[in-house]
């Protein structure tokens, strides 16, 4: 019996090693000297991918993306939750302000696309001497290395988005203000979304103003929408949309359909 254990503790560790050594296989896009797929150690970790794509010096790092499969499910399911609660809002018949807001949104938010994008550094040099940044790689991931835009975005309850020129150190409320906000759009709050997938809310009214937050090009402000029915039927809708939000992809080019 003991030698029968022995033999299947060895068994399950050779097999173990052997599944640790198999290649894994990613891609990388954008402003790279290398695009296209990379076949890594099978415990290669993320800096190994980003040294293999070499992001040239056009390569926004603000921006790099990681796109990861075993992310799109959560995603997805976020997004459908999503358009569910707009959908919701939008077939109110006694608040025609947030019904109309809610309808645009859901139209707006339903052309976004599922990403799998996961917050992530991506700057190999950074990624490398930062051990709790680099996360093992896995099969199927995909780092994108966009360009660096020039322009901030506002969406959510305004009456169409607008992609306005990123100024230094412009407070986000001026932004929304560029850009003619809904009746049921909120006098209180904004989301601001980083190029990197961070999100902070912020307040702009005079009770809850705080610091001054900086936003980076390619940021994007999300304008929460508003009132006692968002309140009692969808209280986390803005929350939601925000998370959404965070999980888009500034344009690189080569980057594959």
């Amino acid at each position: 019996m003991t030698q029968r254990l022995i033999a299947l503790a060895l068994g399950v560790a050779l097999a173990g090693a052997t599944e640790a050594s198999s290649p894994i296989s990613v891609e990388t896009y954008g402003h790279v000297q290398s695009p296209g797929r990379h076949a890594l150690a099978g415990d290669a970790r993320l800096s190994a991918a980003a040294i293999a794509a070499a992001p040239d010096e056009n390569a926004y790092m603000a921006g790099a993306a990681l796109l990861r499969t075993d992310a799109v499910l959560a995603q997805a399911r976020l997004k459908a939750g999503l358009l569910f609660d707009l959908e919701t809002l939008a077939a109110l018949q006694n608040a025609p302000d947030i019904a109309d807001a809610a309808a645009q949104m859901a139209r707006e938010f339903g052309a976004l696309p599922v990403t799998g994008r996961e917050p992530q550094l991506l700057a190999p040099r950074s990624l490398a001497a930062d051990r709790r940044q680099d996360r093992p790689a896995h099969t199927g991931d995909r780092l994108i290395y966009p360009s660096r835009p020039e322009t901030v975005t506002v969406t959510g309850a305004v009456s169409h988005p607008c992609v306005l020129p990123h100024v230094a150190m412009q407070e986000a409320r001026i932004y929304r203000n560029q850009c003619a906000p809904l009746p049921a759009a909120s006098p209180d709050d904004l989301y601001v979304i980083q190029p990197d997938g961070r999100v902070s809310k912020i307040g702009i009214a005079l009770w809850n103003r705080g610091p001054l937050t900086t936003l980076a090009p390619g940021a994007i402000i999300h304008v929460p929408i508003a009132g006692a029915a968002v309140r009692s039927r969808t209280p986390d809708i803005n929350d939601e949309a925000a998370r959404f939000l965070s999980t888009q992809v500034l344009d690189a080019p080569g980057v594959p359909d």
